[in-house]
């Protein structure tokens, strides 16, 4: 491997016409130019340049080397200030997935923000339940994940680092003309257990189940969507009871659709998942907007 200051140094003399000239541009002593252009030729085995009156000029195989060297060392500095660039937040990007009420509640925010804050920035969300984004994640799809759980934050897995954002209520959502409709009182699952059920993602529905079987029921599930409001126009319609997070409430309330506290379901931790090390300067920029933007308009929780 050819020593890059070396080729800079040859560079120089070849721009320059003698290795005095060198020097001066350089800073060096021309003694240490003719070093390291000496060091050079031993490295290739042959001469690079000639004497030629007070300067110096190329051997065949020197116009060569210069000539690659200019291109090794054009596409090096190309490369350097790219790399700045990604630091300095001036370019580079970052992959977000996140599942559906997170897409259109918060990181709309955050995804402003940085382009504000960063605008060389190429940010991209896709969206995706928690297991398909955690998936994404180990692949390398993606760099941040916006996941929730239930009686843990996230699925934690090693070389990713969860970052809570905020934890929301669950609540019953029930037809206005259902008899829990009127109550004041927090609903038991027992008391829905000939209610029909419309239901989401496969792990809203396993934790439903789960809270149902603690209560001592099994919930009827009729209808199953993950758009939240598909679920309450259902509700709405009379046709199912739904359990429900703050975050979809906040985002639509459908007339004919009371909401009821329902401890028995306990809350909904919201997280951010991202790798531990190496992490982009886009994706830490991207995060510390997540959490400003959640906690700026949750204040860390919707309980």
């Amino acid at each position: 491997m050819l020593d890059l200051h070396r080729l800079r140094v040859l560079c120089e003399v070849a721009q320059q016409g003698s290795m005095l000239g060198a020097a001066r541009t350089m800073s060096y002593s021309q003694p240490a130019v003719s070093h390291h252009i000496s060091r050079l030729e031993a490295e290739v085995g042959t001469p690079l340049v000639v004497r030629h009156g007070r300067g110096v000029r190329l051997t065949e195989a020197g116009s060569a080397l210069v000539a690659h060297a200019s291109t090794a060392l054009a596409r090096l500095a190309d490369a350097e200030e790219e790399i700045a660039a990604i630091v300095g937040l001036r370019a580079g990007r970052v992959r977000v997935a996140a599942f559906p009420t997170a897409t259109a509640a918060f990181l709309p925010d955050a995804l402003a923000a940085l382009a504000t804050s960063a605008p060389g920035v190429v940010a991209t969300l896709q969206e995706a339940e928690p297991p398909e984004a955690l998936a994404a994640l180990y692949r390398g799809d993606i760099d941040l994940a916006v996941v929730f759980g239930y009686d843990q934050a996230a699925d934690a897995a090693a070389g990713f680092e969860l970052v809570h954002l905020f934890a929301e209520e669950i609540f019953i959502a029930v037809p206005a003309g259902h008899p829990a409709a009127a109550d004041t009182t927090p609903v038991r699952l027992a008391d829905l257990a000939t209610s029909p059920w419309v239901a989401g993602c496969t792990r809203c529905r396993t934790h439903l189940v789960d809270a149902c079987a603690r209560a001592g029921v099994r919930p009827r599930l009729a209808y199953t969507t993950d758009d939240h409001l598909a679920v309450q126009r259902l509700v709405s319609r009379g046709l199912a009871v739904a359990a429900l997070p703050a975050l979809a409430f906040a985002l639509h309330h459908e007339p004919g659709v009371v909401r009821r506290q329902a401890p028995e379901l306990g809350p909904r931790r919201v997280a951010a998942l991202v790798a531990t090390a190496p992490r982009s300067p886009a994706t830490t920029a991207m995060l510390a907007e997540l959490v400003h933007a959640t906690r700026q308009r949750y204040q860390g929780s919707l309980l």
